[in-house]
């Protein structure tokens, strides 16, 4: 791929059961904040890019439940260190009660989505 080809989007889904609290998350970049955000259940933020022209676009995010907490790489490309949502065009986020799933939601391979990653809650 070449840097700043093709363009990715990042969707943050709050899939908990419960309503009991919002979902807090929160993703920057060096240059971009996508801002602060209360989501409820079923809610989502969607954002999309296009990669960095030295393959340093990193997209960091802090989500919070009540008292689950967590900082993770919703994006991250640094050169040929890839983390798993690079070259997969749109990538949405799950997090819910046992913790956050990657997933690549392609329209075309519906409903074949594919699992690129799971993290706990810390």
């Amino acid at each position: 791929m070449v840097a700043g080809t093709s363009k990715t989007t990042i969707v943050i889904k709050n899939n908990f059961h419960s309503n009991a609290n919002s979902l807090y998350v929160h993703c920057r970049s060096k240059d971009d904040d996508i801002g602060e955000h209360w989501l409820t259940v079923g809610q989502t933020i969607v954002w999309s890019f296009h990669e960095n022209a030295w393959s340093t676009t990193l997209f960091h995010c802090y989500a919070q439940w009540g008292n689950q907490k967590k900082y993770f790489n919703a994006y991250e490309y640094k050169g040929t260190t890839k983390n798993c949502c690079v070259d997969k065009g749109r990538v949405t986020w799950v997090l819910e009660e046992n913790g956050l799933r990657a997933i690549e939601t392609d329209p075309e391979r519906k409903p074949q989505d594919e699992e690129l990653t799971k993290l706990n809650w810390d």
